[in-house]
């Protein structure tokens, strides 16, 4: 019995104890908790609860994203949110002037932007309770001042009375180091009608005060030290990226700082390959470039499907066309080919292979024998089949060109060459009777007309 009552004691003293705990830091809890009232141009007005370490930021941040979760928990549930938030605001709201009113009657104007880009603290101090904070509106097509040129973030920037160059350069991240000798700065301040432009050249240690609207340009050459660079594969001694200058670069310099081709390189195949997009147009688009080729174009739909084959190839690869075997001769001009950024160089390995394929007793590879014509190559590729077509085709390896070829061909056969021997298509006893209704229903119009001739005659 007493064993019982000892359980039950400690029991009811743990559970005491517990239960004390729990309702201490909930009473330790609520008494850093305070009140935040947020209005004006704001995703959300109304008082908040906040805990006092809490700083501006990290407030409206936390307010911002919960809201944005209801909205979105009440678009799925097919609740009309507008009445919750300010639709206006979903995407972005002004960080820049806002007021901090204190229960006391004194104001602070902070500024959030700032404080995310140099963390200064006098921009998020710590909240009070019945503090209110109230958000202007963002109108970045009025109330803006944009800057171009020689900094880190170009942009338009909201405009806070009082705004001199060095705040926006700050919001801007300042000047890009990669330009030099920056000081000169032009600003453009239109008229109240919009028609008449006061351009205001000044320095960037002279800090001008500025205007809401005004169009700052951080006045600066545009650098050239850029990583410019081409691409090298294949059967060179150092494979992969070669810098280069903008466009003084040649062929045989390129070729040299890669450490000059190896034994395998098969120079009659190698190709330098560049964007169809030569001149970086910005606006460049395949489309585009298709409906301007066609526009004026004086072909027939025959044609035109050709044309439409090779255009789609010109996108695909523009190639340049050059001797490799000679760029490292300098008495030849094929070195002195100027490369271009993000060119690509390919050297292929010396195969010595020709691929037959087609109506053939075994199609694949066959050495490559100089001198040799194409009968060499079907022979010992397994002979011409049964269901082989009378023509044979040569296609070259390196430009795909198909030669026709026969006994009086004189066609030289090199190493990366196709043989084709096409097939004869099967034709059926009803593909004949077909085509012999084509033919009679032909000569019996061709009749009628004679008849008729005839008749007339007479």
């Amino acid at each position: 019995m007493k064993k019982i009552f000892l359980i039950i004691l400690l029991t009811q003293i743990i559970n005491f104890a517990q239960t004390t705990e729990t309702d201490t830091k909930i009473n330790f809890s609520a008494a850093y908790m305070i009140s935040i009232t947020v209005g004006g141009s704001f995703i959300v007005n109304g008082s908040f609860p906040a805990s006092m370490t809490e700083r501006v930021d990290q407030f409206v941040t936390r307010i911002y994203n919960e809201s944005i979760v209801k909205i979105e928990a009440r678009k799925r549930t097919n609740i009309n949110y507008q009445y919750f938030v300010n639709e206006e605001i979903l995407g972005e709201f002004a960080l820049r002037n806002i007021v901090l009113k204190h229960a006391d009657g004194t104001e602070e104007k902070i500024d959030l932007a700032k404080f995310r880009i140099n963390g200064d603290y006098k921009n998020n101090p710590y909240l009070k309770n019945d503090d209110i904070l109230v958000f202007p509106v963002l109108d970045l097509d009025l109330n803006f001042i944009s800057i171009e040129g020689a900094v880190n973030s170009p942009g338009r920037y909201q405009y806070v009375d009082g705004d001199h160059l060095s705040d926006i350069l700050e919001l801007a991240q300042g000047i890009n180091k990669a330009y030099e000798n920056i000081d000169k700065i032009k600003i453009s301040r239109l008229s109240y009608d919009g028609e008449k432009e006061e351009i205001i050249e000044a320095t960037v240690n002279s800090n001008p005060a500025l205007q809401a609207g005004d169009r700052i340009v951080i006045v600066a050459e545009e650098s050239q030290k850029k990583d410019f660079r081409v691409n090298i594969l294949g059967e060179v001694k150092k494979v992969g990226y070669v810098p280069i200058t903008k466009s003084s670069t040649t062929l045989r310099e390129v070729i040299t700082n890669a450490g000059g081709f190896t034994e395998k390189a098969d120079l009659d195949r190698a190709e330098l390959i560049r964007s169809v997009n030569v001149f970086k147009n910005p606006f460049f688009s395949q489309e585009f470039e298709n409906l301007m080729m066609s526009r004026m174009a004086n072909i027939s739909i025959e044609d035109s499907l050709s044309f439409v084959i090779d255009n789609k190839l010109r996108f695909a690869r523009g190639n340049g066309l050059i001797d490799f075997a000679k760029i490292m001769d300098s008495t030849s001009s094929e070195g002195n080919f100027l490369v271009k950024d993000e060119d690509v160089i390919f050297v292929p390995e010396k195969i010595n292979l020709v691929y037959v394929f087609g109506q053939v007793g075994a199609p694949g590879y066959v050495k490559y024998i100089p001198d040799e014509n194409f009968k060499y190559y079907i022979a010992k590729a397994g002979g011409i089949g049964a269901t082989a077509r009378g023509e044979i085709y040569l296609i070259k390896g390196q430009s795909r060109t198909w030669l026709e070829v026969d006994e009086d061909t004189k066609v030289k056969i090199e190493p990366g060459d196709y043989i084709w021997v096409p097939k004869e298509p099967l034709r059926t006893f009803d593909y004949y009777v077909s085509r012999f209704g084509s033919y009679v229903s032909i000569l019996g119009g061709v009749a009628t007309v004679i008849l008729l001739i005839m008749q007339l005659r007479k």
